[in-house]
C-alpha cells in the first residue's frame, strides 16, 4: 500500500483563517455521526464507548477495550484512530468533501500559539452560522484553554519518552511504549509516551470532571472521545511513535509474537466487524497507506539514556511517611538508611540508573489536574528546579478498582529516571542524598503573552481540587 493520505497540522492549517475545508470537513462528519443512533457502529457515541463508556454494553459491542499502560498502547490507538478516520471519511465524501480526506493532529509542543487550542475549536458556530460541533464549552473542556491559554512545556515535551531506545521493559522500569503485560484495560505498566505528553495532556485539556461526563471530557476515559480533539490529540501520539522511530539508535517495534499477534476488534465504515494484529500497524505508511506532514527528523541523534538496567532495582531511600496533593505545590523529603548510604552516594556511578518512584497512588476521581515533578536539594545555592517527570491521574478510577484484574505493578504508580538529573548534581558536587526532597507542582494553563485569563478561566484554576493520596516515593538504583 503506498501513502496516499496525509494528516496534517491543525495549526499550519489555520493560519489565516479559523476554519480550513479540512476542519470544517471534520465538523461536518461529526454533526453526521452524532446524529445516528447509538446503536450504529459508525456513530459517534458508539465510537467513543469503544474506548470507554459509562454506559452498559450491547451485546456484543467490543466497549470499554481501550489499552492503556501496556505495550499494547500504541497499536490499539493507532487501529482505533485508523477506522475511526476511515468512518470520519465515509461522511466526508458522502457530503460532496475530498476523498483523501485524512484526520489532522495538534503539535501542541511549539510555541505560541502552537500550544493553544486550535480556534476551530473554540469557535462556536460554524461559517453558515450552525452550531460547531468542535466546539465543546466549559466546564466539559478547560475554561482555560477555551479562552486561549497556552499549554505549558512541562505537559507537551515527549524528549523524555524520545530518549528512551527500548520500546518496552519489564514493569518498573522506564520504556517508550509500555510493559510486557497482557492486553488489559488499564494494565499497570505506563510507558514514558503515554506519561507524556499523553497522560499528563487528558486532564489539562478537560479539567475538572463531574458526574458522568458533566465535567471535563478528556479527564475521564469513559467520556475522553467524546471530545473531538480527543482524536487530533491521538494523532499526535501517533505521529510521536513514527517519529521515535525514524531516530534510529537501536529503536524498534517489539519482535515478541505476544505483541505482534495479539489481535483487537473494530468496526470499518460500514459498520462491520474487523480485526488487526499488532503486525499489522508497525508502518502507517505501507500498511494503512497514511503519513504525517511534518519534516523528517533531522540527521542528527538527541541525548539517549542507556539501555534498561540489567540487575534488578535496589531501594535506596523513600519516604517516611504519606503526602496529599490537593492542587498546590507539596514537597516530601526522602530518608535514607544507613544501610543503603553508600548505595544512594554511588548513584548514577558506573553506568547505574537512578530511578524515582511515585507508588500507591490513591483517589476517588482524577481531579483534573497533573503535576510536574521535581528532584529537589534545599542546599543548592541556585535552587534550580529539576523537572524529571509528571504524575497524572488518567484513568485511575480503573486502576483502582477491585473488581478489575491487573497485570503490572499492584496500584498507581509512575517511575522516572533521574540518572541525568543526579549526575549533573554530582559534577555540580551538590548531591547530597541525605537533603533529597520530591517537590509537585501542579501543571497549570498559562495566560497569553501579554494578557490575563479571562474570570470564568480563573475561578477554574483557583477552584478546590480533589485529594489525592501519594502513600510512598522512593529513590531506587538499578
Amino acid at each position: 500500500m503506498t501513502t496516499e493520505l496525509v494528516r496534517r497540522e491543525a495549526w499550519a492549517l489555520q493560519s489565516t483563517t479559523t476554519f480550513d475545508p479540512i476542519t470544517l470537513a471534520y465538523a461536518t462528519a461529526v454533526q453526521v455521526m452524532q446524529a445516528r443512533p447509538a446503536s450504529d457502529p459508525t456513530s459517534w457515541t458508539y465510537q467513543a464507548a469503544i474506548h470507554a463508556t459509562f454506559a452498559t454494553p450491547p451485546a456484543g459491542a467490543s466497549w470499554n477495550d481501550c489499552q492503556h499502560q501496556s505495550w499494547f498502547f500504541l497499536p490499539w490507538h493507532r487501529m482505533y484512530l485508523y477506522f475511526f478516520e476511515r468512518i470520519v471519511r465515509q461522511a466526508v465524501t458522502d457530503a460532496g468533501g475530498p476523498a483523501d480526506f485524512a484526520l489532522p493532529y495538534w503539535n501542541y509542543d511549539t510555541p505560541f500559539p502552537g500550544n493553544t487550542l486550535p480556534p476551530a475549536f473554540r469557535e462556536p458556530t460554524l461559517p453558515d452560522g450552525t452550531a460547531n460541533p468542535l466546539f465543546v464549552p466549559a466546564p466539559r473542556r478547560s475554561a482555560g484553554l477555551m479562552s486561549g491559554g497556552q499549554v505549558p512545556p512541562t505537559a507537551t515535551s515527549s524528549a523524555n519518552a524520545m530518549s528512551l531506545t527500548n520500546f518496552s521493559s519489564p514493569p518498573l522500569l522506564p520504556s517508550f511504549g509500555g510493559g510486557r503485560v497482557g492486553p488489559a484495560h488499564f494494565g499497570g505498566a505506563l510507558g514514558a509516551l503515554e506519561s507524556t505528553p499523553h497522560n499528563v495532556m487528558h486532564p489539562t485539556i478537560g479539567g475538572p470532571p463531574a458526574g458522568r461526563c458533566q465535567g471535563g471530557l478528556m479527564t475521564d476515559p469513559r467520556c475522553a472521545a467524546l471530545d473531538p480533539i480527543f482524536w487530533l490529540h491521538h494523532a499526535n501520539i501517533d505521529r510521536l511513535w513514527n517519529r521515535w522511530l525514524a531516530l534510529g539508535g537501536g529503536r524498534a517495534n517489539p519482535s515478541e509474537a505476544a505483541w505482534r499477534t495479539q489481535e483487537f476488534i473494530f468496526h470499518d465504515e460500514t459498520g462491520a466487524k474487523v480485526t488487526l494484529a499488532g503486525a499489522d500497524v508497525v508502518d502507517s505508511a505501507a500498511q494503512l497507506g497514511y503519513g504525517y506532514d511534518d519534516a523528517p527528523v533531522p540527521a542528527e541523534r538527541m541525548p539517549e539514556m542507556a539501555p534498561s538496567p540489567s540487575r534488578p532495582p535496589e531501594l535506596a531511600a523513600a519516604s517516611e511517611a504519606p503526602l496529599e496533593l490537593a492542587g498546590t505545590s507539596a514537597s516530601v523529603p526522602l530518608t535514607v538508611p544507613s544501610s543503603t548510604r553508600r548505595l544512594a552516594e554511588a548513584a548514577s556511578d558506573d553506568e547505574r540508573r537512578v530511578l524515582v518512584s511515585v507508588e500507591d497512588i490513591q483517589a476517588e476521581r482524577d481531579p483534573g489536574v497533573a503535576y510536574a515533578v521535581y528532584l529537589d536539594l534545599p542546599g543548592d545555592p541556585d535552587r534550580e528546579r529539576r523537572h524529571i517527570g509528571n504524575v497524572s491521574f488518567f484513568g485511575i478510577e480503573t486502576m483502582n478498582d477491585p473488581d478489575r484484574p491487573h497485570d503490572g505493578a499492584p496500584g498507581f504508580r509512575h517511575t522516572f529516571d533521574a540518572t541525568e538529573v543526579v549526575k549533573t548534581l554530582k559534577e555540580q558536587h551538590l548531591w547530597d542524598p541525605a537533603s533529597m526532597a520530591i517537590t509537585f507542582e501542579p501543571i497549570r494553563v498559562l495566560p497569553p503573552p501579554g494578557v490575563e485569563l479571562p474570570p470564568e478561566a480563573a475561578a477554574e484554576a483557583a477552584a478546590p481540587v480533589a485529594p489525592v493520596r501519594i502513600g510512598r516515593v522512593s529513590l531506587f538504583v538499578a
